[in-house]
């Protein structure tokens, strides 16, 4: 597939542009987060956890989460999930 050559943009094209880019990488990351949580409850519920289990799987999670940033964003700041 042949590039298609680079536009330049700016003023009010180029906001309506970002603000495009940025709904559509929230609406993937709503996406990708629910289907997270439909495993997770999936998970849940096919093998009885516990409400302490359940959340024990949510932390561990959540700490995944939190690695995969850093690993793919070294130098970003971030608030640290298990303090």
């Amino acid at each position: 597939m042949p590039n298609k050559p680079m536009r330049s943009l700016s003023g009010e094209p180029l906001l309506a542009a970002l603000k495009q880019a940025k709904e559509e990488t929230k609406s993937g990351l709503y996406d990708v987060f629910h289907s997270k949580l439909d495993r997770l409850a999936n998970h849940i519920r096919s093998n009885h956890l516990s409400g302490i289990e359940a959340a024990e799987l949510l932390h561990q999670e959540a700490i995944k989460m939190q690695n995969e940033k850093t690993r793919l964003m070294p130098n970003a700041r971030h608030n640290r999930l298990c303090q």
